[in-house]
């Protein structure tokens, strides 16, 4: 293999992609579907970039557009960020040729894993604690809801079928609920309610190959969330069960590839509550490759690809978060824009000094000695002004 075209934004995943391949001697195209100008791209971890008209993702001409940039590049492989892409790529994956293989598992399968209750099924089938769920259309929906559940985490069944449009949402009584619900102009798909706790996340990293065997596995702790996502990230042990429980449910859900899945952790009981899975690269891979999980080089591995095999790291950080992650919480803490989502449940000024110290003592996952250039490139992204 010598190229493999990389079709999504350039962020902090495609560029762990791009780097760990560059070290297997691969080289990596990054196509985006925008009408902007690209900020300047990290180009010492790419060996070439485009962008693609806007208009063209989603449709038949923007498959022809794409095949034709990767004859043009030779790639053997293509690769997407996005859900949505994944599953057009899938569906298509006919046009690209026998010469290039489209790394995604089949479209009906992907497709059905956008739906939350469907992974909630399915995490419970494999043995995965869920929390109670509550699913809602209408506002009516709400009076089953006992008052001991509340407050509640809110979240769409697929994504973009609730209007106005939110991922998290947080409720804390009945009356606020069925508002919630009034106001909503377009529910497609129902709302699923749970409990919301206050509690650190799992996420569990693993990689599936097209032979149906778990090729690698590794848990995480989240110890602090900004925006309801990951801010720091270490290694932990997994929980007793949940590793297998885990290989079972990418079985049933019939992964392949790379994929995460996220859970809530309650430390007394060292119980892990499901909470979603992406079958993809995603906001923690960058984080996870820095410390000794090679996300990307496992996803090749998948598909038959030969690549190094993975070796793990020699040193493998106590902590990692992506610095200027860090420096955007403290300023969000400083203006006293927190919210209930930011983990842990302290002050605005214990949750400042937390990031001050993990700038200093965390790993940053995007700064590499061996691309020193591009890892400031990428930092300093929006300060830059737009290449022409």
């Amino acid at each position: 293999m010598a190229n493999v075209v990389l079709f999504g934004p350039w962020g902090p995943e495609s560029l762990a992609f791009a780097r760990s391949l560059r070290r297997r001697g691969i080289g990596t195209y990054l196509v985006h579907a925008t009408d902007q100008s690209p900020q300047q791209w990290s180009l010492s971890s790419l060996r070439g970039s485009a962008t693609m008209p806007a208009r063209l993702e989603q449709t038949p001409e923007g498959i022809a557009w794409l095949a034709e940039y990767v004859r043009g590049v030779d790639a053997s492989a293509l690769v997407a960020t996005a859900d949505g892409d994944l599953i057009w790529l899938a569906r298509h994956r006919h046009e690209f040729g026998p010469g290039c293989r489209v790394l995604v598992e089949p479209a009906e399968s992907l497709d059905a894993l956008l739906s939350k209750r469907h992974q909630a099924s399915l995490a419970r089938d494999a043995g995965l604690a869920v929390l109670p769920t509550h699913v809602l259309m209408h506002h009516d929906d709400a009076d089953s809801i006992p008052a001991s559940d509340y407050p509640l985490a809110l979240r769409p069944d697929r994504r973009g079928d609730v209007e106005p449009a939110f991922k998290v949402r947080l409720v804390a009584s009945r009356d606020e609920l069925r508002q919630v619900i009034r106001d909503s102009t377009r529910i497609a798909s129902p709302i699923l309610a749970q409990p919301f706790q206050r509690l650190p996340n799992l996420i569990v990293h693993g990689a599936r190959s097209i032979s149906g065997e778990v090729i690698a596995s590794r848990c995480y702790r989240v110890p602090r969330k900004f925006e309801g996502v990951t801010l720091t990230l270490e290694p932990q042990r997994f929980p007793e069960g949940l590793e297998g429980a885990c290989a079972t449910f990418a079985r049933l859900a019939e992964i392949t590839g790379c994929y995460h899945l996220e859970f809530l952790h309650s430390g007394g009981e060292d119980l892990a509550h499901f909470l979603e899975v992406n079958v993809r690269m995603g906001g923690t891979t960058d984080k996870v490759v820095r410390t000794g999980f090679d996300e990307p080089s496992l996803l090749l591995q998948s598909y038959g690809i030969a690549t190094t095999p993975t070796s793990p790291a020699i040193h493998v950080p106590r902590r990692v978060a992506n610095k200027r992650a860090l420096l955007k919480h403290i300023v969000h803490a400083a203006v006293g824009s927190l919210t209930p989502l930011d983990y842990p449940d302290v002050n605005r000024w214990r949750h400042i000094a937390y990031s001050c110290r993990d700038l200093m003592v965390a790993r940053d996952s995007i700064f590499d000695w061996r691309d020193v250039s591009g890892s400031l490139r990428f930092h300093l992204r929006s300060l830059m002004p737009a290449r022409r």
